[in-house]
């Protein structure tokens, strides 16, 4: 078997709406699809599709089992960190150290885990 690459990553989500508007507004991604059913939403080169399920939350509550992970640059983490409290996303965890940097847990509105880090 050869992959040729990996075309995106898909996550549940309850209300499609709400969970662009998190995507696009809070993380920068860019919508490149939309329909009622579903959503493709890129940060180059990551491609996420959003796919509504009625009355779906995420079941994992580890990282470790699941996660969207972003590495940002020192200064930009400080200001995720005002940003995240200026639009009220809870941080579930953090900000922690971590080897080299720090990191916070937040989650999408349907309590899906994002890690997001700098390291030095």
């Amino acid at each position: 078997m050869i992959l040729e690459g990996l075309h995106h990553i898909s996550l549940g989500c309850s209300d499609l709406k709400k969970s662009v508007a998190f995507y696009r507004d809070t993380l920068d991604f860019e919508v490149m699809e939309e329909s009622g059913r579903y959503a493709l939403i890129r940060l180059d080169p990551i491609s996420i599709r959003l796919n509504h399920i009625e009355g779906y939350r995420c079941p994992v509550t580890n990282p470790g089992e699941a996660s969207l992970s972003f590495v940002l640059d020192v200064d930009d983490f400080t200001d995720a960190l005002q940003e995240l409290e200026t639009r009220k996303v809870e941080l579930l965890k953090g900000p922690v150290m971590i080897e080299g940097g720090e990191a916070v847990l937040i989650a999408d509105p349907d309590g899906n885990l994002i890690e997001l880090f700098y390291t030095e």
